[in-house]
């Protein structure tokens, strides 16, 4: 089976009122889990952070009210500022965060070390 990736948000976002908009969200804490399943054993990891959202130049005409914001469309600003971030210098992008996900259940399938008893012990 392969590595499942779900992105989600906290459900309490930060808010402003910012160029006469109430509600502007400018921070969000967002969360990625991994799992996968090899026979009948889940594996899973999650890595969360939180992140400022551009806020610069609010367009009134294509602001969206608090009220009407979807869950999908704040993952998707999230993922769009990860995104963006890189070609300022930070972090990494969405794609290498899930990859880094999909080694570490790698490693959990297949374990790069073990613990072992010593010979000498009875």
């Amino acid at each position: 089976m392969a590595v499942t990736h779900t992105w989600s948000v906290k459900d309490q976002l930060k808010t402003r009122t910012q160029d006469g908009l109430s509600k502007v969200v400018f921070s969000v804490v967002w969360k990625l889990f991994s799992e996968e399943t090899v026979d009948g054993k889940t594996y899973t990891t999650s890595s969360a952070n939180k992140i400022s959202l551009n806020t610069d130049n609010l367009d009134s005409s294509t602001f969206i009210a608090f009220a009407d914001l979807t869950k999908n469309q704040v993952v998707g600003w999230v993922k769009t500022k990860i995104d963006a971030d890189i070609a300022e210098g930070f972090g990494v992008v969405c794609a290498e965060w899930e990859a880094g996900h999909k080694r570490n259940i790698a490693k959990q399938i297949n374990p790069p070390t073990a613990e072992e008893k010593a010979s000498w012990v009875a």
